[in-house]
């Protein structure tokens, strides 16, 4: 079975999730169309099967708060297949760490420790085995016969989880948020060694499979072809980046508020959102607006605590500030405050409910292209009238 092959596999879903009232997601993709897996057996290690995401620190990495120009992580949001539910999967570790340009894909940004030789300021996360029981067993239809133990040929089963951590603020993984390259972060996942994907009682040996992706993004193609943000490793062959429509479904919560840009890039696709998290794709950081006049943008404030009741407000300026950005109401303002912000913050307002605040979509025109948009969301407490901000996030308007 190679790799394309199981790239073609549909995967059975459920449902299982960890409460946590500071799990603010920034997903940048817009849903997961396949699972895949690595080397046949697989290859554990910094120098074996390896994939990976990059969140870029000059497009969504600007905050200033209690810890300084940083934010911490709060969980992630991913999913965990196996294809032998006979024994339990285990997560694979992951780490957090810094990223940088590559050296043989230019414009990709890769997990530093590829070209350091070895990791130094990563945080290595080991969750560890899951304890999870086979779906088969909870919805008894995902399987052939129902009831059974394997799910239908052709078919992976597992669960899209949510794990939560850090309760308190600093007590959990800080990373870097000043706004610029220095703090590109990428978040790796690294294969467990000696899996397979032939034999065992349903055919496909017993492999546990991490690597959701997306395969139908629509961010702007401005580097011949491939993705800035994500790539994999195959056995220690060396760095690989994802092509531009493709990117990792695996994603990092944080318990700041967030804000993510929601793009319709004129492609029939629609408003485009990751599975059960809400949030934006790729193309909300890199739009192009070949599609206009279909092409439209909105944004998304997630944030948990929110109190009652309270009044939200998202803006896009041509400029940004320097960071630590300008006092406002308690919290930070990040952009300048020009036309375009006047014209945005009296459209995009509302309410967070349930932790989500979603805009109303505003249309972009094929003339905008060249221009850069810095966007950021305020939450008020309506009984204080104070208020906390999000993130900063930079999208690029392309041909």
């Amino acid at each position: 079975m190679n790799r394309r092959m199981i790239a073609s596999l549909a995967c059975a879903t459920l449902m299982a999730t960890a409460a946590n009232a500071q799990q603010n997601d920034l997903p940048l993709n817009n849903g997961a169309e396949v699972t895949l897996p690595g080397s046949n057996p697989s290859v554990g290690g910094l120098n074996g099967d390896l994939f990976w995401k990059v969140l870029p620190g000059d497009r969504v990495l600007a905050y200033s708060g209690p810890l300084g120009q940083a934010v911490q992580v709060s969980g992630f949001h991913e999913g965990l297949f196996d294809t032998d539910w006979s024994t339990s999967p285990d997560f694979y570790d992951r780490l957090i760490g810094p990223a940088l340009p590559s050296t043989t894909a230019p414009g990709n940004l890769e997990p530093a420790f590829l070209q350091l030789g070895g990791v130094s300021s990563e945080t290595l996360v080991v969750v560890g085995n899951s304890g999870f029981g086979n779906p088969c067993t909870i919805v008894p239809s995902l399987c052939s016969p129902p009831g059974g133990t394997c799910p239908p040929t052709g078919i992976i089963n597992g669960y899209v989880v949510d794990l939560s951590f850090s309760s308190t603020p600093g007590s959990g993984i800080i990373v870097p948020a000043d706004g610029t390259p220095a703090s590109d972060l990428a978040l790796t996942f690294l294969f467990p060694d000696g899996m397979s994907l032939t034999g065992g009682p349903c055919g496909l040996g017993d492999y546990s499979l991490q690597n959701r992706h997306s395969t139908d993004e629509t961010q702007a193609d401005d580097l011949g072809g491939i993705s800035a943000y994500d790539g994999f490793q195959l056995a220690g062959g060396g760095p690989i980046p994802d092509a531009v429509v493709s990117t990792l479904t695996n994603s990092l919560a944080f318990r700041e508020p967030i804000l993510n840009v929601r793009a319709d890039s004129g492609t029939g696709l629609g408003v485009e959102t990751s599975d059960f998290v809400g949030g934006g794709a790729t193309n909300g950081l890199k739009l192009s607006l070949g599609g206009d006049p279909g092409v439209t943008i909105g944004m998304e404030i997630h944030h948990e605590t929110a109190p009652v009741p309270n009044l939200a407000v998202a803006a896009s300026a041509l400029s940004p500030l320097p960071l630590p950005g300008l006092p406002l109401a308690g919290g930070r303002l990040y952009v300048a405050v020009d036309a375009l912000f006047l014209t945005t913050a009296s459209q995009w307002q509302g309410v967070v409910v349930g932790g989500t605040f979603v805009s109303s979509q505003l249309p972009v025109g094929a003339g905008s292209v060249g221009l850069e948009l810095f966007s950021e969301g305020f939450v008020l407490d309506l009984s204080t009238l104070t208020g906390v901000n999000t993130n900063r996030v930079r999208t690029s308007l392309l041909p």
